[in-house]
């Protein structure tokens, strides 16, 4: 290779690099301004304005698509056959309907209310006699402890601001089962770096002028959306206040499930 022409590509090698870190480092400040200014209903709005418009989760293609390729084995290690399942944040029912057809009684809640519609068109297209029922943002509809195990939809747990809220999440949820059932939860997942800390800092710093309620490290705006990225303890201890005890922990490619047991 010419010796200009080496010299040229060293140059844009350089320059793209540092150019990709000086942009990352402005997202992220972007992103903590606004996670710092934004209250967690706040939050909720922006992510359900993400969902309502997209028509992907919505879509006949992608609730008929079945379970992901790693729903099937933690279902048969955790889960009894043709138990009554619960499913939160169940979208227009793409786990619901793969949970009955695997033999499951399953029935689930969400809370936008365009995804509701949407499962109430699948549904009765395919004559199922229970659609997915509305909820509030963060919330589980009250009732006894009926169900035997627990399923929060694909993600949903990354979508949900502050860890309290999170918690308290879980606990109503446990409320809604028989002890000892298993829950299965998936998420993001996050290894600490720059960019998580500018995020965070910002956040922090403009909080406490708004006097908004504390996020925590690895809570992102991405895709006009409110995501909070996992670490392993993170998910543990979240669990375990919840009071389920941890029985399986995996993530790989930036995703991650878990299933606890109801104490």
């Amino acid at each position: 290779m010419l010796p200009a022409r080496k010299f040229r590509i060293k140059c844009f090698d350089h320059a793209d690099r540092w150019f990709k870190r000086v942009v990352g480092v402005m997202t992220a400040v972007h992103e903590g301004v606004w996670l710092g200014c934004l209250s967690a209903d706040d939050l909720n709005a922006v992510t359900a304005e993400h969902f309502d418009e997209s028509q992907f989760y919505a879509s006949v293609a992608h609730n008929l698509s079945g379970f992901f390729d790693w729903e099937p084995p933690l279902l048969d290690r955790y889960f009894r056959g043709k138990s009554r399942i619960l499913v939160a944040a169940a979208g227009a029912g793409r786990e619901i309907l793969a949970l009955r057809k695997a033999g499951f009684d399953a029935e689930g809640f969400e809370c936008s209310l365009r995804l509701v519609r949407a499962s109430q068109e699948i549904f009765g297209q395919l004559g199922e006699s229970k659609y997915v029922t509305h909820c509030l943002p963060d919330t589980v509809p009250s009732g006894p402890p009926v169900y035997d195990g627990l399923i929060v939809g694909w993600g949903a747990y990354t979508h949900i601001p502050t860890r309290l809220r999170r918690i308290a999440f879980l606990e109503a949820l446990r409320q809604r089962a028989s002890p000892h059932s298993p829950l299965l939860v998936s998420f993001f997942t996050r290894h600490p770096d720059l960019y998580d800390d500018v995020a965070y800092r910002t956040a922090t710093i403009c909080r406490f002028f708004a006097d908004r309620e504390t996020l925590s490290l690895g809570d992102h705006l991405e895709w006009h959306r409110y995501v909070h990225r996992f670490t392993r303890d993170e998910v543990e201890v979240e669990l375990r206040t919840a009071g389920f005890r941890i029985e399986h922990y995996n993530e790989e490619s930036g995703a991650g499930q878990a299933v606890g047991i109801a104490d």
